[in-house]
């Protein structure tokens, strides 16, 4: 019976947690129906007195509009059944580590063994008395901006929260879909209000007067969706500032700490670099719904490391082996002033923050 009870406790459970989504969808297929067949189909709200260039206006917005509706619900999609990437297996402790952990820590402290075991891991993030991140849950140590989500019941790399409106967590793997449903909602629906901004003051004449029904419609949907825009687009510009400053909630909550104490902007790596690691590279697949995060979602650059690109433009500072000068080269001339190779070199070289250029040492052949 108790089985039974908690069966059942499970499934409604699930059901409210879906119910959200269900609303959603339900605007969705309302406002679809308002637009596409009320205002444009039905011909009750004609866009020009001339009948030809009155269904190619509306063939042309309702064009658009489902271009901006694809994106917008595949970004949905997406951001609902996206599967979180699992944690790496070498941050899982191995079962005798585990038993050693707990006996550790029952006694006493069970740091030493944590701080042993992530020697060797991309981790700088702490806790705030400066220990290891571990999650009891998963028996794993914590990657950087990882965090253990009660309601998926697992660890969720690059954690951002827990949306009720998707039923999912948002997350390294779906974060971009989430920023892009955002983005094509707020779009879709300031163009829904603007095109038909005309129909909605026609709406309140009464040229109308025998169809209350798609008057009431237009009015209700127009409001609807003003309001919805109104209050998603402080989000959408919300998580574009965090994007920007490679920041998620929580650490926009509390700043993550590193064994120096806490650093607000220890995975900052400028406004275009952490916009590629949410957008990636390509400019065209940008604001598509596919993938291109980059990295693997368990380790991240900090704002005291470069990236490849940054190697190519800013000195390197000496103690590092890219700032050793290579032996100098030795040209040989012939009696004409020529090289007796293919062609002649100049080294340049980066010394702390000047370039200078290496003298050539010269030997004449006479």
């Amino acid at each position: 019976m108790a089985r039974f009870l908690a069966g059942c406790s499970r499934t409604c459970m699930r059901i409210v947690q879906w119910m959200p989504v269900v609303i959603v969808s339900a605007i969705l297929i309302w406002g679809y129906y308002v637009y596409v067949y009320v205002m444009n189909i039905s011909g009750k709200f004609p866009k020009h007195s001339s009948p030809h260039i009155s269904t190619l206006i509306s063939v042309l917005l309702l064009l658009f509009m489902h271009v901006l509706l694809v994106l917008q619900l595949v970004s949905y999609l997406r951001c609902i059944f996206t599967q979180h990437e699992a944690i790496p297996e070498e941050f899982y402790l191995t079962d005798e580590q585990v038993e050693r952990f707990q006996r550790q820590d029952m006694v006493g402290d069970g740091q030493p063994l944590l701080r042993e075991v992530a020697t060797d891991l991309p981790v700088h993030t702490r806790t705030t008395n400066r220990g290891i991140r571990y999650c009891k849950y998963c028996k794993a140590i914590k990657p950087d901006r990882c965090h253990h989500c009660s309601i998926c019941n697992r660890c969720i790399l690059k954690m951002d929260h827990h949306c009720p409106w998707v039923n999912n967590c948002v997350g390294y793997s779906n974060y971009k879909f989430f920023v892009l449903f955002l983005f094509y909602t707020v779009v879709l629906l300031l163009y829904f209000c603007i095109t038909g901004l005309y129909d909605f003051i026609r709406s309140w004449s009464d040229t109308l007067k025998e169809d209350r029904a798609a008057k009431f419609n237009v009015i209700l949907c127009f409001f609807v969706c003003a309001c919805f825009a109104v209050s998603i687009a402080p989000l959408l510009f919300f998580h574009l500032y965090l994007v920007m400053s490679n920041k998620c909630t929580l650490e926009n909550l509390a700043a993550p700490i590193t064994a120096d104490g806490p650093d607000q902007k220890l995975f900052d790596r400028g406004v275009r670099g952490n916009l590629r690691q949410v957008f990636g590279r390509s400019c065209l697949l940008a604001l598509l719904p596919v993938h291109t995060s980059e990295g693997n979602g368990a380790s991240f650059p900090t704002s005291r490391d470069r990236d490849d690109d940054e190697w190519n433009t800013v000195p390197v500072r000496s103690g590092s082996s890219r700032n050793q000068d290579p032996e100098p080269r030795t040209l040989e001339l012939d009696r004409d002033g020529l090289t007796s190779g293919d062609e002649s070199e100049v080294e340049i070289f980066a010394v702390g923050e000047l370039a200078e250029t290496q003298p050539l040492t010269q030997t004449t052949q006479l």
